[in-house]
């Protein structure tokens, strides 16, 4: 199963650390989507979202990932 992470992690990059863990425990690519905006995910089984959120929304910064 082929699976990708895409997250986004922006002032204390704790996000980043946290994917980075669970990649490290698992064969898992990772996609910042502050600096990719748009990938092909065809090929992957599962895409994880990991985005940062400012009050209970998902920031703007972590929407412009295209799909």
């Amino acid at each position: 199963m082929k699976a990708a992470i895409i997250y986004a992690s922006v002032h204390h990059e704790n996000t980043k650390k946290v994917v980075e863990a669970i990649a490290g425990e698992n064969a898992v690519d990772l996609i910042d989507a502050t600096k990719e905006k748009e990938r092909d995910l065809s090929g992957y089984d599962l895409i994880g979202f990991c985005l940062r959120g400012i009050l209970w929304k998902i920031s703007s910064d972590s929407t412009k990932f295209s799909l």
